[in-house]
């Protein structure tokens, strides 16, 4: 019996090493973790560049002026456009050569501007027949993917691009404890070319990197931690040598007595 209870403690123990959440995999911006009892305050200094508009980008264009009857032509066709995954929404799609087609203005360019810069560009249009008009833009197809082990995984839109890699991990209810915050992998395309960047959660590095700010498409992954895998029912290589390990140590108990 006392071989028997032997052999059993330490396979489970065995089983613990080889499965078991550390507080080093589990939490964020471990940098300033641990410090003195006077904390230590990091210059974060990311800087954030605007989003231009791009081919195929559906912008909202709200104007709004003194008599707002000159402006009726903009709330009326307001077209609806449609997105790559054949939603209709309500915007102005920006053509392959980079214009829009707008009411009261005709077609303009609005490529490589930003939205701050577009409104300003069509205000100054709609000055020569309106009254004191304001205008502001935002986009309507910044989308970006969240996949893996986050509780609330999916493709995501929202309407003010400045939204960096925490918040939208939080849009996705933050990664579960069986996802790996050291390794999460952040797959973006730029000028046509597909690039892949690890990202560590674990050390606030990342904020001063081009990572931190997302921009449109962004795909990020979160792996799975190797307990969730072997609760899965794969155990892998580093799985079978914790179990073979276990065997060994249970055959020399069991040789010893």
């Amino acid at each position: 019996m006392i071989k028997f209870r032997t052999i059993v403690l330490l396979t489970v123990v065995s089983f613990l090493i080889s499965s078991c959440a550390t507080k080093q995999s589990v939490i964020y911006f471990q940098d300033n973790v641990e410090k003195d009892a006077l904390s230590v305050s990091q210059n974060i200094s990311t800087k954030y560049e605007n989003h231009t508009i791009q081919k195929d980008d559906i912008l909202n264009i709200s104007v709004s002026a003194i008599d707002m009857t000159s402006i009726a032509p903009f709330i009326v066709d307001n077209v609806q456009a449609r997105t790559p995954d054949q939603y209709l929404i309500e915007g102005f799609k920006v053509d392959e050569n980079g214009k829009v087609n707008l009411p009261l203005i005709g077609e303009i360019n609005v490529l490589g501007l930003t939205t701050s810069e577009a409104s300003r560009f069509i205000q100054q249009e709609l000055s020569k027949s309106i009254i004191d008009p304001i205008v502001n833009i935002t986009f309507l197809n910044f989308r970006f993917t969240i996949l893996g082990e986050v509780n609330n995984p999916g493709t995501f839109t929202v309407y003010n691009p400045k939204i960096n890699l925490i918040q939208a991990l939080g849009l996705a209810g933050d990664i579960t404890m069986t996802g790996k915050r050291d390794n999460i992998k952040l797959i973006r395309e730029i000028d046509g070319v597909t690039t892949k960047t690890t990202i560590d959660l674990t050390n606030s590095d990342f904020m001063n990197s081009e990572a931190y700010y997302l921009e449109k498409d962004d795909i990020i992954y979160v792996e799975p931690t190797f307990t969730k895998i072997t609760n899965s029912g794969y155990i892998g290589p580093l799985g079978s040598i914790a179990t073979f390990i276990s065997l060994l140590l249970s055959v020399a108990v069991y040789s010893q007595n």
